[in-house]
């Protein structure tokens, strides 16, 4: 699939499409009206690819993030989301509000009748089509609650419709996914129409299972998730060795974790890392043929159909075109277990975290001046880290925590710099520079390692699972907590988590049923932080939950005057349930009412 993504439809009244040479024997796609495109097999391809290269990716996912506790933006040029955690967001500012994939797939559902084709391939590639208008209704009534749902192609003067309830989206939603995955086959054999990065029946299943989590309906959640485990068609992502470069920063985690005084073992743990962190690289792990991704966004070399926003806006700034404009919270980085993997860090005092940030800071500065990054490379490795007051609250931590976020003075090797020691500049936060980010941290999760260099700028041509296994795991435990209790079924699946990331196994019991949703929330929370899952989970545990971990300031240890400095003063307003309905989609149909507060 990924050879042929590139020869998709855009629609702007009319088709145009990108072809490769084998293609033009055809009258050029680019000067067809529609009326005359949907006659061909290939005509269906195209035009199902296209409604493909729609499907979310990696900015997606990030955008959820950083309306929640867990990530942040100090760029308001790029998106609203400080403005949201301030609670200031207004419906003139654009929130996703978008019709433009169910318009596609209504339209492909419409017309695919008309191409002279294979009645069972035409009859699997409008599931395929479904699934995505599904998938499209689910993120926008996580955004907004009810929506129109609108299933044809509705002409230029139709009438304008007001929004419909939002169980009536749900329940659509959830009947279209289950009739989709009776369709669609268990896997690809590969070749024109049969791509193995298409839709499978796990990823429809898998689908299905988080829009019934988000829904609150439990019953159906587990009936799906178990459906996608019991089939064993998937399984999560391991490394079997390290590389040198992973290697090396096994050698130096003496510094931070205490292996032999907790008795851990270190190789499991360094495996891992590397498992966890693998999921999203080509190179260093395998997301093409990986048993734990379902569904992938693909990539090609190719700038038309790269990802920005993956190689360049989470990079750091120290590596080649970071811009550091998505950063994590510290409040995120709380939220890792210690590595005992049960109980939480004790949290530290702001004014205190900036002292000893700023007594370390020192011993790499020259004479007070600020060094290079090879001085910086060559100087961090000779520190006893272990022993300095800042570097305490990181140690001995849970192992994704190391995978995911990176720490000041943290080695991470596997990058396309080389030996590399992640480095954050105090006198940067908080200025007019911007590519530095101002929370004392930035992505390591999901950060792309090589890039297509444009000339002015460089793109992630890496693929990006969208759905994976251990979301499928985490679906099931939590719904069958909620249907049944805690016990052995449960954290039978969670331990496969943990197996795989070289952490103890959970707890084989818990003092009530509150106490077990509130350790499993905390494992989905970490396990899939940077993926957009906490947006909804945040909504689906209530306003109370909101209040509490969006209200108050995230402070990072160091500012140009020194001190503890202010990332983002947290504003939480009831209304932030929802998003507002955007002002240019109402004045579109006046027939549409404003979510609550806007």
């Amino acid at each position: 699939m990924k050879i042929n993504i590139i020869k998709s439809i855009a629609w702007v009244g009319l088709f145009s499409v990108s072809v490769s040479s084998c293609d033009l024997d055809v009258i050029p796609p680019d000067s067809m009206a529609s009326e005359s495109f949907w006659k061909t097999e290939k005509n269906a391809w195209y035009a199902l690819n296209e409604i493909y290269a729609r499907m979310p990716d990696f900015i997606d996912g990030m955008s959820y993030e950083m309306y929640t506790d867990n990530a942040h933006s100090h760029k308001p040029w790029e998106g609203a989301w400080e403005a949201f955690q301030q609670g200031g967001i207004t419906a003139g500012q654009s929130s996703g509000y978008d019709y433009s994939v169910i318009r596609l797939v209504n339209d492909f559902l419409e017309k695919a009748d008309n191409c002279e084709m294979d009645d069972n391939l035409r009859k699997r590639m409008k599931a395929e089509a479904r699934f995505f208008r599904a998938w499209a209704y689910q993120e926008m009534i996580v955004k907004f609650g009810g929506v129109p749902l609108v299933t044809t192609v509705l002409a230029y003067d139709a009438p304008n419709v007001k929004r419909d309830d939002i169980e009536t989206v749900r329940t659509f939603i959830l009947t279209e996914l289950q009739e989709v995955a009776d369709i669609l086959p268990d896997s690809y054999d590969g070749g024109e129409m049969y791509e193995t990065g298409r839709v499978s029946r796990a990823a429809a299943l898998a689908l299905r299972a988080r829009a019934a989590l988000y829904g609150g309906n439990y019953p159906e959640a587990e009936a799906s998730a178990s459906a996608v485990i019991n089939e064993g068609h998937h399984s999560l992502f391991k490394v079997t060795e390290l590389n040198s470069a992973q290697q090396q920063e096994a050698d130096e985690m003496e510094q931070w974790v205490d292996f032999n005084t907790l008795g851990i073992d270190k190789t499991n743990f360094m495996k891992g890392i590397f498992s966890y962190e693998g999921i999203w690289q080509d190179d260093n792990g395998a997301v093409r043929n990986n048993p734990e991704v379902l569904l992938s966004h693909e990539h090609m070399y190719d700038s038309n159909v790269t990802d920005l926003a993956r190689y360049q806006y989470a990079r750091p700034s120290q590596l080649v075109r970071g811009y550091s404009s998505y950063e994590p919270l510290p409040d995120l980085v709380q939220a890792y277990w210690k590595s005992d993997g049960k109980t939480l860090p004790d949290k530290v005092d702001p004014d205190t975290d900036a002292s000893n940030y700023a007594a370390l800071y020192a011993k790499v500065q020259n004479n007070g001046s600020s060094i290079s990054q090879q001085e910086y490379i060559e100087k961090v490795p000779t520190l006893d880290l272990k022993s300095e007051a800042y570097i305490q609250q990181f140690r001995n931590r849970d192992s994704r925590l190391y995978a995911s976020i990176l720490l000041p003075f943290k080695g991470w090797h596997v990058t396309d710099f080389g030996t590399f020691y992640y480095r954050w500049f105090p006198e940067k936060a908080g200025s007019e520079d911007g590519n530095e980010s101002w929370t004392g941290f930035s992505w390591r999760k999901l950060v792309a390692l090589r890039g297509y260099d444009s000339g002015s700028e460089n793109y992630s041509y890496d693929d990006f699972p969208v759905l994976r296994y251990a979301e499928v795991l985490l679906t099931a435990a939590e719904a069958h907590v909620q249907n049944t209790g805690y016990d052995a079924t449960v954290t039978g699946w969670l331990n496969q988590l943990r197996e795989r990331c070289g952490m103890p196994d959970v707890p084989a019991s818990f003092a009530s049923k509150d106490e077990a949703l509130n350790f499993i929330r905390n494992e989905r929370r970490i396990e899939l932080a940077g993926e957009g899952q906490r947006f909804a989970d945040m909504r689906r545990y209530g306003n109370d939950y909101c209040k509490q971990v969006m209200t108050g300031p995230s402070y990072a240890p160091g500012s140009p005057g020194g001190g503890k400095y202010t990332i983002v003063d947290k504003q939480w307003n009831d209304r932030g349930m929802l998003l507002p309905i955007p002002t240019s989609a109402m004045d579109y149909n006046p027939l549409l009412e404003q979510n609550p507060g806007y």
